[in-house]
């Protein structure tokens, strides 16, 4: 009898925390900039957010393919079907009163190529002036986080609680030679990076003390299963590890550089996972890999939403994922509760709905 009535009491407690109402929302999309129109996964997150303007919708990079917002300079064809992609992105936002925000990828870094900085600093210029002219609840202020092509972290309080912190990672991935990446004023790029770090390390003591809910959003995740995570090969090898990087000069490893394994990402990786293992139960979203994925390391949750606009496969099963979807292109909702339960929901554009949830830790 005693074991039925605990049953009965989870079991209750759980529709209880399904039944309530949040009291915020946050659309996480990776990867949405393939289309030149609207497609159906932008569609299906248009259509729930517009119900729900306490929230926010935060795209996690590679927002236009193939090389980023082409510049006036270059050429107005290519500038015109660049455009197409991101407004199929920004365009059904019109009369969202939300919050949105934009992170920056590789693709919008000109795709790691020569004048990458420029196209970044442009797309930002273009999200910022577009959304001015729509209902979205920071219209005023910008959409497009961290600015001028700088690592960040960026904060910005969604609600008192609630803190999201923004990152562009691809700054450790650009700077290559002869590719020049934006640094403070009378700082190096070994300055920059410790000031980085510093600044992203008091973010979080701060928000712990604050007992913060805190979302960190970047583009590359710290744990995939994709095509990224594949592991050193004979010429991931010979490109990366050359003595005084000759292929380097000649742009060969910057084919590579997007991979984990590669030692510029795999540094990265290893310094943010020893600054986020310090705190708990912190949620650290990303895009880059074209799938869904769900991971946890320790208390804290890493979830991966690249597959706004495109789909690769699982490659192996290198890291333990509580949840793992190749099939369809869609986009995850976290939701808050007052009583301080955050909820994860998937949606896939295929199926036109809902395909997992899970309570967060």
């Amino acid at each position: 009898m005693k074991k039925l009535i605990l049953i009965f009491s989870i079991v209750n407690c759980q529709l209880s925390i399904s039944a309530q109402t949040p009291s915020f929302s946050i659309y996480l999309i990776g990867d949405a900039g393939n289309d030149t129109v609207t497609n159906k996964t932008m569609t299906l997150l248009q259509q729930d957010a517009l119900t729900k303007p306490n929230s926010a919708i935060i795209f996690l990079g590679d927002n236009v393919y193939p090389q980023g917002l082409e510049t006036l300079s270059k050429s107005e064809k290519k500038r015109r079907l660049s455009t197409k992609r991101l407004l199929s992105q920004v365009e059904p936002l019109k009369t969202y009163k939300g919050q949105v925000y934009f992170v920056p990828g590789n693709h919008d870094w000109k795709q790691g190529k020569w004048q990458g900085l420029k196209y970044v600093k442009e797309e930002a210029r273009y999200v910022d002036e577009y959304f001015k002219t729509t209902e979205v609840a920071n219209r005023n202020e910008h959409t497009f986080i961290p600015q001028n092509g700088l690592p960040g972290p960026t904060s910005v309080m969604l609600t008192d609680k609630i803190r999201l912190i923004a990152i562009d990672t691809q700054w450790w991935l650009q700077s290559q030679f002869f590719h020049k990446t934006q640094k403070p004023a009378g700082l190096n790029r070994k300055q920059t990076t410790d000031k980085f770090y510093k600044q992203l390390d008091s973010l979080l003591n701060a928000a712990t003390k604050n007992n913060e809910n805190v979302i960190i959003a970047a583009h590359h995740p710290m744990f995939t299963n994709g095509h990224h995570s594949s592991r050193l090969e004979p010429l991931r090898s010979l490109v990366n590890y050359m003595p005084l990087q000759f292929f380097g000069l000649i742009g060969l490893n910057r084919m590579l550089v997007q991979d984990m394994p590669q030692p510029r990402y795999n540094k990265m990786r290893k310094k943010l996972l020893a600054v986020f293992n310090k705190y708990e139960h912190l949620i650290v979203v990303a895009g880059h890999e074209h799938m869904l994925q769900y991971f946890e390391d320790g208390t804290n949750t890493h979830l991966v939403s690249g597959s706004g606009s495109k789909r690769t496969h699982v490659n192996k099963n290198r890291y333990k994922a509580n949840f793992m979807n190749d099939m369809e292109n869609g986009f995850y909702r976290l939701d808050f509760f007052s009583d301080g339960n955050v909820k994860a929901n998937i949606y896939g554009s295929e199926t036109g709905g809902l395909i997992y949830e899970q309570q967060l830790k």
